[in-house]
C-alpha cells in the first residue's frame, strides 16, 4: 500500500511529529511505503513563530515549494502535487481539507485515476457563516472522497451533515507531541519562582497563547478580567499580531496592571512560559480544533475554553479540569474566572484531570488511526 500525504506548511511541528509516527507504523509493514509532501515551507501569519526545526521531521518528505505558501500560484501548487502523484503512483491520497482549489482540483484528478482520497477535515459548522450555495458546494466536494480524517467530534458532526456516514469517519483526534511539551514545561517550572519575579507577575495568572488578532476574541478577555484586576491574579498574554497595540492601549487605559504582554515565541519555548501560569484560557470566536489546548493539558493545566473552539467538546470535561463558555458573553466568563479565584485549591486536581484526558490524545494514537484509515479505504472499498 503507498500512501501519499499532502499538507500545507512544513512549519507545522504538531503534523511532524504524527508523521513521524505514522512513518514509524509503516515501517513496520515492508509491503508500505508513505511520501508526505509539504506544499510550502510557512505562510505570512506565522512567520515570526520561530524557525523550522528540521530534525523534527523524521519522516519520507518532499517540500514543493521552498517560500511562502501565499507566494505560490493555484496552478503551481496543482501542477507540483499531480506532478509527484504521477511519480509516486500512491494507492490512497490524503488532501488537506476541501476548501482550497488547487487540492480540490487534485481530488478530480485522482478520482479520475482512480486513486483513493481522504480528505483531512478540520472545519466544524460554526467557523464561518453557512451560506446555502457554499454548503452546497462543500457537500458535493466531500461526496467524491472516500474517507476522512477528522480534528474531534465537532469536526466529524460536520461531515456527517454534509452527507458522510460514520464508516466515512476514519479518524476525529488531534495531538501535540504530550511527552515533548510536558518535559520543556517540567524543566521550566524549577525556574518558575524566579521567573515570575522578572516578569512581574501576581501570585496566580490566567494566561493566553496564540495569535493577537480579531477572531481570538481578546476584547472580550480583558473585559471578563477587568473586574478581577485588583486580586491575586493576572493574566499573561503570549503573542504577537494586529491587535497588539489596541490591546496594550486598552490595559494602559484601564489600569490594568495585572495583565503581562510576552512576544510570540517559537513552539518549543511556548511551554516555558505555560510554566509561568495557573490556568489556561482560549476565548477565540471560531477555532477549528485548538491545539494549544493540548499542550496546556499536557503541562497539567485547568483549562477554560470557548464553545466555538471544536476541543472544547473533546478535551474539557465541565468542572473536572476546567469549563466552557460562550465566547460573546463576558460575564459568563468573569464567573468562570471567579471559580478558581475563589478557589485557588482547584488548580492542582483540575490539572491532574487534563494531564489524564490528555493521554487519549497522543500522536502514536493518532498515527495508529491514520494507518487504520489509509489500510480501510484502500482495501475494503475495492
Amino acid at each position: 500500500m503507498k500512501m501519499l500525504v499532502i499538507h500545507q506548511f512544513f512549519w507545522a511541528h504538531y503534523k511532524a511529529k504524527i508523521y513521524t509516527e505514522l512513518q514509524k507504523v509503516v515501517d513496520k509493514h515492508p509491503n508500505d511505503e508513505l511520501l508526505v509532501l509539504q506544499t510550502a515551507l510557512n505562510e505570512f501569519t506565522r512567520a515570526k513563530i520561530g524557525s523550522i526545526d528540521y530534525s523534527i521531521h523524521q519522516y519520507n518528505v518532499q517540500v514543493l515549494f521552498e517560500d511562502y505558501y501565499e507566494n505560490t500560484t493555484i496552478w503551481q501548487r496543482t501542477k507540483k502535487s499531480i506532478y509527484w502523484i504521477r511519480k509516486f503512483k500512491p494507492d490512497v491520497v490524503n488532501l488537506p481539507g476541501y476548501y482550497e482549489p488547487a487540492m480540490n482540483l487534485v481530488l478530480f484528478y485522482c478520482r479520475m485515476k482512480g486513486i483513493k482520497v481522504i480528505i483531512s477535515a478540520d472545519s466544524t459548522e460554526g467557523d464561518n457563516p453557512n451560506i446555502w450555495w457554499r454548503e452546497a458546494l462543500k457537500r458535493f466536494i466531500v461526496s467524491r472522497a472516500q474517507g476522512f480524517f477528522c480534528y474531534g467530534s465537532k469536526s466529524a458532526e460536520y461531515m456527517y451533515k454534509l452527507g458522510m456516514q460514520p464508516k466515512h469517519i476514519l479518524v476525529a483526534n488531534n495531538a501535540v507531541d504530550n511527552q515533548k511539551v510536558e518535559t520543556i514545561y517540567n524543566e521550566a517550572v524549577i525556574e518558575r519562582k524566579t521567573n515570575k519575579e522578572i516578569y512581574q507577575l501576581k501570585k496566580y495568572n490566567f494566561i493566553y497563547v496564540g495569535r493577537l488578532i480579531e477572531v481570538k476574541n481578546l476584547d472580550n478577555l480583558f473585559a471578563a478580567y477587568k473586574p478581577l484586576a485588583d486580586s491575586e491574579w493576572g493574566l499573561i498574554i503570549l503573542g504577537d499580531g494586529s491587535e497588539e497595540e489596541k490591546l496594550k492601549k486598552y490595559a494602559a487605559d484601564n489600569h490594568l496592571d495585572g495583565i503581562r504582554f510576552i512576544a510570540g515565541q517559537a513552539w518549543y519555548d511556548v511551554p516555558k512560559i505555560l510554566a509561568l501560569g495557573d490556568v489556561f484560557i482560549l476565548p477565540s470566536y471560531s477555532e477549528p480544533w485548538g491545539l494549544v489546548v493540548n499542550e496546556a493539558m499536557a503541562c497539567g493545566m485547568p483549562v477554560i475554553v470557548s464553545n466555538k473552539c471544536g476541543s472544547a467538546y473533546d478535551l474539557v470535561i465541565e468542572d473536572q479540569n476546567g469549563y466552557t463558555f460562550n465566547p460573546n458573553d463576558v460575564k459568563e466568563l468573569t464567573n468562570i474566572f471567579n471559580k478558581f479565584v475563589n478557589e485557588p485549591e482547584k488548580i492542582a486536581p483540575f490539572g491532574r484531570k487534563s494531564k489524564e484526558i490528555i493521554q487519549r490524545f497522543s500522536p502514536e494514537q493518532v498515527a495508529q488511526e491514520m494507518y487504520d484509515g489509509f489500510k480501510k479505504v484502500v482495501y475494503d472499498n475495492q
